[in-house]
């Protein structure tokens, strides 16, 4: 290669990578709300392209589709949240209610934590003020949310103008995509196919399981008296990223709760709803969520949590998608160094 050649080609990509640092530092501020874009439009594809049938234009269809998600999705999601940051608010305020059921709890367990203490001595237990604490938590981190409210609007904006052109120019992107990769395209559509095929197993499966299970554990708590049915409902939800006993851990407490302030049929009737809502994981999870991701069901759990550990909440999908462009990668690396000896 000319020496000339040589100085090009380096000017050329130092000119790249100084662009791309550039570039880095002024989308990292809505690195998040692409990402989310990014897995609504995937998700949700399937819908653009119905509602694209019938239109015909495809800009209308972007218009349409994402108007049905501001409404049946955003909306709904944003007054749940609501509902949430005022029953923890209101249970705060009871817990520093001497009269208040968490007091009447730490009460009916004192002859179980005395007895306790006969077998470990100093063992020590407050619900009150454990419950007191968490929640303090809660409200001064989630409370933070309504504070930055105006930060909140705006990546929410930059998220659905987003997802607009991602409906719209999609397929445009992916071909660019493709085109700028080095790769074949076979192996470009194989990456992309099995990062498309993590976002929708998580989002169908694994999201929408744990957002079934919150909303019948809301509905259940509010049926059979528990109080902060729709907070509880919630920390279900976030429970149930644990396998199998991720509910449990949540309806064991409040169903002895409810036995030992009097409400014998209540706490059998939550127990029993308790039971059926942990099925659901169960019966649903294999179909939904394992099978399309083709990951196993340990390397799935790890990578959400470590996912939400390193990202924060963006981090519930990023994990998945993560490790699924790793073994996507796994799965090709034999086949380049396989052409590579056929070709020589």
């Amino acid at each position: 290669m000319p020496a000339s050649r040589k100085v090009e080609l380096s000017f050329f990509f130092l000119l790249v990578a100084a662009a791309t640092a550039v570039s880095f530092f002024i989308f990292k501020p809505y690195f998040g709300a692409l990402f989310v874009a990014v897995v609504f439009a995937i998700v949700f594809r399937p819908l653009f392209e119905t509602v694209h049938k019938r239109v015909k234009r495809e800009g209308l269809a972007s218009f349409l589709t994402l108007a049905f998600l501001f409404f049946v999705v955003l909306i709904p999601a944003t007054l749940f949240g609501f509902f949430i940051f005022d029953d923890a608010r209101n249970l705060y305020e009871s817990a520093g209610n001497g009269a208040s059921i968490l007091s009447r709890l730490d009460e009916a367990i004192l002859p179980f934590k005395e007895y306790i203490q006969k077998i470990i001595p100093g063992f020590e237990i407050n619900i009150s003020e454990y419950v007191d604490a968490a929640l303090s938590f809660f409200l001064s981190n989630f409370g933070g949310v309504f504070t930055r409210a105006i930060g909140i609007v705006f990546q929410t904006f930059i998220m659905l103008l987003a997802l607009f052109y991602l409906f719209r120019d999609g397929a445009k992107f992916r071909s660019y995509i493709v085109t700028l990769s080095p790769l074949t395209n076979e192996y470009d559509e194989r990456i992309l196919k099995r990062i498309e095929s993590a976002i929708s197993s998580v989002v169908k499966g694994k999201l929408l399981i744990i957002l079934l299970q919150g909303i019948l554990a809301s509905v259940g708590f509010f049926i059979f008296g528990v109080p902060s049915p729709v907070l509880w409902g919630a920390i279900t939800a976030i429970a149930a990223l644990i396998p199998a006993v991720g509910v449990a851990i949540v309806f064991i407490p409040a169903v002895i709760f409810l036995f030992i302030t009097g409400g014998m049929f209540s706490a059998l009737g939550l127990l029993i709803f308790g039971m059926i809502i942990g099925s659901i994981d169960n019966l649903l999870g294999p179909v939904l969520f394992e099978k399309g991701l083709l990951m196993h069901p340990l390397f799935i759990l790890l990578s959400v949590l470590g996912g939400i550990v390193f990202f924060g909440p963006v981090g519930f999908l990023a994990g998945p998608v993560a490790l699924s462009l790793l073994l996507a990668l796994l799965d090709i690396y034999p086949l380049l160094f396989q052409n590579n000896d056929n070709n020589q």
